[in-house]
């Protein structure tokens, strides 16, 4: 199952998936309510990128446990995550696009990830927008994010997006820095 069905049942929502499979009968549905959704996405993205959780290999969309996973979950290992903080006043600015024109955003790294987005999107024969939405490039212009930790982070990256896109949009982001550009 994918992340967004995973917090479907940690935070008690009967959806029609949920109801189909009998997950509300599970002990853990229910059990992550002390948490909002955006806590959870921050959560599984980082045990992504920490190499605990892996998308699917079937590629379904799904998440699967990856040994480092079940040797965290048998104790064996430690898990440190870092708890996004983001205002509503920023998210509210953001969501509204309010923002987009006046950010901190390098037109540049922009003008040079939407580039990036077009040639991945030609070679797997989509739209480009089916690789990263212009918000994300926008939000990954801002951040310029360094690992992939941080690049899990940016709005709109979701494990498999990490997984597929992350190096190379980071290995974009470093080499417009290195070049002077940032």
């Amino acid at each position: 199952f994918g992340a967004g069905h995973v917090i479907d049942i940690l935070l008690g929502h009967e959806t029609e998936k949920v109801l189909a499979r009998n997950h509300q009968r599970l002990t853990s549905f229910g059990s992550g309510l002390a948490h909002k959704k955006d806590f959870w996405l921050s959560l599984i993205r980082q045990l992504v990128a920490g190499g605990f959780l892996m998308p699917d290999p079937a590629g379904h969309g799904g998440l699967a446990i990856a040994e480092k996973g079940h040797a965290l979950g048998r104790g064996e290992m430690p898990f440190h995550y870092r708890v996004e903080v983001r205002s509503r006043a920023l998210r509210g600015k953001t969501r509204s696009g309010q923002d987009f024109g006046q950010s901190d955003v390098d037109t540049g790294l922009l003008a040079a990830l939407k580039t990036l987005r077009l040639r991945l999107a030609k070679e797997r024969q989509v739209p480009a927008y089916v690789v990263f939405s212009d918000r994300t490039l926008i939000d990954m212009a801002e951040r310029r994010p360094h690992d992939l930790d941080a690049f899990a982070e940016v709005n709109g990256v979701g494990a498999a997006k990490l997984k597929e896109f992350g190096q190379v949009f980071l290995s974009a982001i470093a080499e417009h820095q290195s070049d002077g550009s940032a």
